[in-house]
């Protein structure tokens, strides 16, 4: 017999959450094939549908790197949802930081229509879901940063815990199960699940709130 140590503290792991999953649900074990291949598959639908949802700190992410000189094209981090905002380093010993403006691709390609026009660029656009351009074509090296809502690297048996399972266990917990009910069609739990993660969204946006009040306080 396992004896398990009930004084230990614990955390939240893709392990675990599976396990907490089917032992609410009552459902999953091996003979339960149908509902066990669901699990994994809508944690992380639930993963994509709070990055979404979420305006958190643990969703962002600053790529720090270069730019090519004559290159106007920059590729952007795996994950990307959303950019926050985008410095370049000008001046002596690239020091000086200059922030990019956003605009449309067609208002950068209308103002700097020739990509061989070098300079320290002064705009940036979504060229694509995979990359940014920027305006004028890089005359330079610069280093850049770029501040991003990002998708954390999804749960899985390689990817025991990410930003979710450490910060917010309850939240993706009553989500997932509230994801899990309409394929169970067990209506008559939904309620409770949604209620449950309704609070923790209060409770978590409250936080974020509180963290924008002092920032925006501070002198």
């Amino acid at each position: 017999m396992t004896t398990v140590d009930t004084t230990a503290p614990t955390a939240m792991t893709f392990n675990s959450l599976v396990q907490d999953i089917k032992d609410y649900l009552e459902r999953g074990s091996v003979t339960d094939e149908r509902v066990l291949r669901q699990i994994p598959r809508i944690i992380n639908r639930t993963e994509r549908s709070l990055a979404d949802r979420l305006k958190i700190q643990g969703y962002q992410y600053v790529l720090t790197s270069a730019t090519t000189a004559g290159q106007p094209v920059i590729a952007k981090p795996d994950g990307w949802r959303n950019t926050v905002s985008i410095n370049i380093g000008t001046g002596a010993g690239s020091n000086t930081r200059k922030t990019l403006r956003a605009r449309s691709y067609e208002y950068l390609r209308s103002v700097y229509p020739n990509d061989t026009q070098l300079g320290a660029p002064v705009f940036y656009a979504d060229y694509d879901q995979q990359h940014w351009i920027i305006g004028p074509s890089p005359a330079a090296n610069y280093p850049f940063e770029a501040l991003v809502w990002r998708l954390p690297d999804l749960l899985g048996q390689t990817n025991q815990q990410n930003y979710l399972t450490q910060y917010v266990p309850n939240l993706l917990l009553w989500s997932v199960l509230t994801g899990m009910e309409p394929f169970l069609r067990n209506d008559s739990r939904m309620p409770l699940w949604k209620a449950l993660c309704d609070d923790e969204f209060k409770a978590v946006n409250a936080q974020e709130d509180r963290k924008s009040t002092r920032l925006n306080s501070s002198h």
